[in-house]
């Protein structure tokens, strides 16, 4: 990879930094369709460049987590007793997920990438309805095997599953300790991942390539975000929440037509 393709690996964890920040939606909402598409012109075929996009997004959001789960700490406002009953089948599901993503075709891997964008957009844009009090908790049985669900989306989309959890958790505790409770669940979620694509049998040979994850651009992605992730925080005590929303959902809905178009 040259100078101008690092920049641009760069520039790509910039935005999804600067995403993070402001709304605080995974990274992989950037990255992957943006390796979808740049690595072909890195030397791999259009066929394994979806796998790579995922795994390579999975370390990414693994690296980005980081910050923020300290913060979150900090605030106290993480549920532990909830993460250690949640976390095992999460683990699971992301294992199972990573193996069936190199075993699904290219083709179907972007469209349900682009499902997802179209559904987390859509998500953003509908009217907001709000309500002041929060459900019963669910039974033992959904709070064990709703991660498993989550786990394996996480594997199809490179990224924790927060988009998922967020909302599940919201629905019975405070949007911040849902939050909070979200990263710290993906990111033991994000390493497992990480850690399963690494140990796979690389798709092609391709220099920077441990299993299915592009070192190169896990390098350039990560710089790029660490360093914007705090400008984006600071952002959003600026911008109102509603425009940052609709500002967001517009971004995700040109990604998914994207790739649609290139179907």
């Amino acid at each position: 990879m040259d100078l101008w393709g690092l920049t641009l690996f760069i520039l790509a964890g910039v935005a999804g930094g600067l995403l993070l920040g402001l709304i605080g939606v995974g990274m992989a909402l950037v990255t992957v369709p943006f390796l979808t598409f740049m690595l072909p012109s890195l030397g791999f075929s259009a066929e394994v460049s979806p796998v790579i996009a995922l795994a390579s997004s999975m370390v990414i959001a693994a690296i980005g987590s980081v910050s923020s789960l300290r913060v979150h700490q900090q605030k106290g406002t993480i549920d532990w007793g909830l993460i250690r009953l949640m976390l095992p089948v999460s683990l699971i599901g992301v294992v199972l997920g990573s193996l069936l993503v190199t075993r699904v075709p290219a083709l179907w891997l972007q469209c349900i990438f682009a499902a997802f964008l179209l559904y987390v957009a859509f998500s953003m844009l509908k009217p907001s309805t709000k309500t002041t009090q929060l459900q019963k908790t669910p039974s033992i049985q959904l709070l064990r095997w709703f991660p498993a669900l989550v786990g394996v989306t996480g594997s199809f989309i490179g990224a924790g599953g927060g988009v998922l959890m967020v909302p599940f958790l919201s629905r019975f505790m405070l949007m911040p300790n849902a939050v909070a409770s979200s990263v710290a669940l993906g990111f033991p979620v994000t390493v497992f991942g990480a850690i399963s694509y690494m140990l796979q049998t690389a798709p092609v040979t391709h220099p920077g390539l441990t299993g299915a994850v592009y070192w190169p651009a896990v390098l350039g992605m990560s710089i790029g975000s660490v360093v914007a992730a705090p400008l984006g925080v600071r952002l959003a005590t600026k911008v109102p929440a509603a425009l940052l929303k609709k500002l967001f959902a517009c971004v995700l809905l040109l990604i998914a037509f994207r790739m649609m178009l290139s179907f």
